[in-house]
């Protein structure tokens, strides 16, 4: 009976992972941008311009300066494995990193004249970014639900709102994070309870 127990716990914890790992916010969040680019640029150039600013702002940099920043025991392909292991235990580089690439990235995108609803999504991510960054300088609030959050309701206001039969995945990965012993059901509440009041501010603006 108990050793039964013990697979059962082993088989949630290894499917908790894979769900964790699958649905990570940092690899959703530029493949949204870059569908929103993709489906909503006017032109060829619009949107080259708009894949290369995401990916560099977002992806390049981002992964040089955790890089840099992370011991070399935890580098390699472990590090490569999982870019956000490092800034989930460091607030503060998140929030550096909202500041000083995140919102260039935005001016920039607004510059080159880049889809509305990319601007938006963009926006509502970054403002959940800092404002959970500074929330976790003392207090821990999920990340991963508030930014999975507003990725699937930024992609329902852009293309469709049945999409947001897609927020049934949040309580999957509320559980796949409490399993793993990363959220307390507080935390969890948390960041869907941000996420929802900035969406609802988009939502209310735009729509």
């Amino acid at each position: 009976m108990e050793q039964e127990l013990t697979e059962t716990q082993g088989v949630h914890a290894n499917l908790a992972r894979v769900i964790s790992r699958v649905t990570n916010p940092c690899i959703l969040s530029v493949l949204v941008l870059l569908l929103l680019a993709y489906t909503e640029s006017t032109s060829l150039r619009i949107l080259g311009y708009s894949v290369a600013t995401v990916l560099l702002f977002l992806v390049l940099i981002p992964l040089v300066y955790v890089c840099i920043r992370t011991p070399r025991r935890l580098s390699g392909p472990r590090l490569l494995a999982d870019p956000t292991m490092f800034l989930k235990q460091h607030p503060k580089d998140i929030l550096l990193l909202s500041l000083l690439l995140g919102l260039p990235c935005l001016a920039i995108l607004f510059f080159l004249k880049a889809p509305s609803p990319m601007l938006y999504t963009l926006a509502a991510l970054l403002a959940s970014s800092i404002v959970t960054a500074l929330i976790n300088l003392f207090y821990r609030v999920s990340y991963h639900l508030a930014a999975v959050t507003i990725l699937v309701s930024m992609a329902a206001l852009t293309w469709n709102q049945m999409l947001l039969v897609l927020l049934a995945i949040i309580p999957v990965i509320g559980w796949a994070k409490y399993q793993l012993n990363q959220h307390t059901l507080a935390q969890l509440a948390s960041g869907i309870a941000l996420s929802s009041a900035i969406v609802g501010a988009f939502w209310y603006f735009l729509g």
